[in-house]
């Protein structure tokens, strides 16, 4: 097992510059905070490398990391963390909800999901864990429904004592390990977590998809900048962190478009404004702007396509009528060519 960082010493600036590299080279993206101490004495060791890597964690002060939305946009490496902890405890806020792993429990992390990370040493002043850091291809062929969890789990007996011992095999014999040979001892470790959390998984309410997430994302998007005049599909990939590619990838699963997304929503919006008494002052033209069209011909020629009157009419008539058919839809794929 190799030695990446040791230090046994009271320069809590040196510990935070040497450990946040360490992080960001073996790890991901994001923010690390010491708590203040005397004292601080932090140990982190590496096993193995491929196909996966296990690191080994021990620490007398607490540590905090913290990765947002922008760390992901800006670093989009996609691995899982498994920890299993071993003293003191690890407390987690995601966007799902927030726990706290004790000793003896285990916890999965998504590195593409926001979250902050807190290890707090026990009585004795240490926090020590391992970490099987698993990357996204090969932790959806074999843990799959194992991101339906969120929260901590233990592995039961005869479980553990077998997925310890791939654990130590790993942390200890590592290095001695030929690729294929590393491959085989991987899958057996990843085969029996998945078993021992069968149970455990079949109880848990399935969440949301990936792509419906994904989907919700861009739409919620659209929705907040629904009166920007350039808002375009660019723009909202980079800020929901994926790529262009990918966006259309995801809304051509929901059988939509990003032309069809963003009009769609403009124009129920404006049609809810031309209606309410909020904006019964207000001139067409400018509800037109409002909501995102850069001139009141377009905003009347695509209302009447698609409510079957003008603006002008269905203000007078205070009629609500469904759309007579959806926005004309525009392949982003087209787009992108």
């Amino acid at each position: 097992m190799d030695m990446l960082y040791s230090y046994n010493g009271s320069d809590a600036k040196k510990v935070f510059r040497d450990y946040a590299k360490v992080i960001r080279e073996e790890f991901y993206q994001g923010d690390l905070e010491l708590d203040s101490s005397d004292h601080f004495e932090v140990a982190i060791e590496k096993a193995l490398g491929y196909p996966i890597s296990v690191m080994r964690v021990k620490s007398t002060s607490g540590i905090s990391f913290r990765r947002s939305m922008e760390d992901i946009r800006e670093n989009q490496i996609g691995v899982r963390v498994i920890w299993f902890i071993t003293r003191g405890s690890l407390a987690l806020v995601r966007s799902a909800n927030s726990y706290g792993v004790e000793s003896g429990e285990c916890c999965i992390l998504d590195s593409s999901d926001p979250f902050l990370a807190h290890a707090e040493p026990d009585s004795r002043g240490v926090f020590e864990a391992s970490q099987a850091i698993v990357p996204a291809h090969l932790f959806l062929t074999h843990l799959a429904d194992a991101d339906e969890l969120n929260e901590p789990f233990p592995i039961h007996m005869g479980g553990r004592r077998l997925i310890t011992r791939f654990l130590d095999i790993m942390i200890e014999d590592g290095d001695c390990l030929t690729r294929v040979a590393a491959e085989s001892l991987v899958t057996s470790f990843l085969i029996s977590m998945a078993d021992c959390l069968a149970s455990r998984i079949e109880d848990v309410p399935k969440r949301q998809s990936l792509i419906d997430r994904r989907f919700e994302d861009i739409d919620t998007y659209i929705a907040k900048h629904l009166t920007d005049p350039d808002l375009n599909y660019v723009d909202v990939a980079k800020n929901c962190g994926i790529s262009t590619r990918h966006l259309c990838h995801v809304l051509k699963i929901h059988n939509t478009s990003f032309s069809e997304r963003l009009w769609s929503q403009r124009m129920v919006k404006a049609h809810d404004w031309l209606l309410s008494d909020k904006f019964i002052d207000q001139p067409i033209y400018h509800i037109a702007y409002m909501a995102g069209f850069k001139s009141a011909a377009h905003f009347s020629r695509m209302f009447k396509e698609v409510y079957g009157i003008s603006p002008k009419e269905c203000r007078v008539a205070g009629a609500t009528r469904a759309p007579s058919h959806r926005i004309e839809s525009v392949d982003c794929f087209d787009i992108l060519k």
